[in-house]
């Protein structure tokens, strides 16, 4: 990739081989994988859309996680300056809706923004993660393992 060409995805925080070789080949077509027009990389459904966001399910798992989903907007933003109040909004009311429907008793809305030397996101384009853990047998959330940095 040339110097002067934007970064879409950064295969070095990708947690599996696969993926990384994924990420490597998105990048090299220099398209994010997250906008409309370049969303074929991307296996599962869209869940519900509201606006311009929609919720999937992740297709990379985390290891230690019962319910995974990414919360993706049509637009391509990157930094945090870049989202609305009607944005914010709209990925509430969302997260909401998947804590109703998949009955998530807990779990946490992450997401990362700018520089992914700073994050460990693999996507550059600004999504959200809503992420609940498993439980082990004594009924105690495992850890989840989600990197920032």
């Amino acid at each position: 990739m040339k110097k002067s060409e934007k970064k879409v995805v950064n295969p070095k925080f990708a947690q599996t081989e696969r993926y990384r070789k994924i990420l490597s080949a998105i990048e090299s077509e220099n398209k994010c994988p997250f906008c409309p027009s370049n969303f074929k990389w991307h296996k599962n459904p869209i869940l519900k859309r509201l606006g311009d966001w929609f919720i999937t399910e992740n297709s990379w798992s985390y290891k230690e996680a019962r319910h995974r989903f990414l919360l993706i907007c049509d637009k391509h933003m990157e930094n945090i300056s870049e989202l609305s109040a009607k944005d914010l909004e709209t990925v509430l009311k969302l997260a909401k809706w998947a804590t109703r429907k998949y009955r998530i008793s807990g779990g946490a809305l992450a997401m990362r923004f700018g520089n992914t030397r700073f994050t460990g996101a693999t996507v550059c384009h600004l999504h959200f993660h809503l992420i609940s853990p498993k439980v082990n047998k004594k009924g105690n959330a495992k850890v989840v393992y989600f990197p920032i940095g």
